[in-house]
């Protein structure tokens, strides 16, 4: 892991990465965060996408549904999927595995979550700010 991290480090440029008291690794690309961790023999790589799921209106569900779709589009080339956390907040998630992990290879899925966030992260936004428009009646 720290071969990794020192070699990640290097080449962007930044100083020695430290973990935090959970053991996760936090990294800042292009504005986005993104959370190095190591689980069991895998290396997971994780980003808050701000977004809860409730399932409570229909836009949400319309959203969560054009996600899904994306999903299927992005399991052709990257090892990213969409994941919740313990507080149902959703997450884009990679689990690389740690035993022929190459530097180049971590490389690569940081930067298709890059790009995979500055697609999906606009549309989470806009869907969060839309009004929830309800139908009143209203009687003299």
């Amino acid at each position: 892991m720290e071969h990794l991290l020192t070699g990640l480090a290097a080449r962007t440029g930044q100083g020695v990465f430290v973990a935090d008291q959970t053991g996760r690794y936090h990294l800042r690309i292009d504005g986005h965060s993104l959370f190095l961790q190591r689980q069991g023999a895998d290396l997971v790589l994780s980003s808050p996408l701000n977004w809860q799921v409730q399932h409570s209106s229909a836009a949400e569900r319309e959203v969560l549904l054009n996600l899904l779709g994306q999903v299927t589009r992005w399991s052709r080339r990257y090892p990213q999927a969409l994941a919740t956390d313990e507080q149902s907040n959703l997450m884009l998630e990679a689990r690389l595995e740690f035993a022929t992990l190459e530097l180049d290879d971590l490389e690569r899925a940081l930067s298709a979550q890059v790009a995979i966030l500055e697609t999906i992260k606009p549309e989470l936004l806009i869907a969060g700010l839309e009004p929830q428009w309800k139908q009143t009646l209203w009687r003299p």
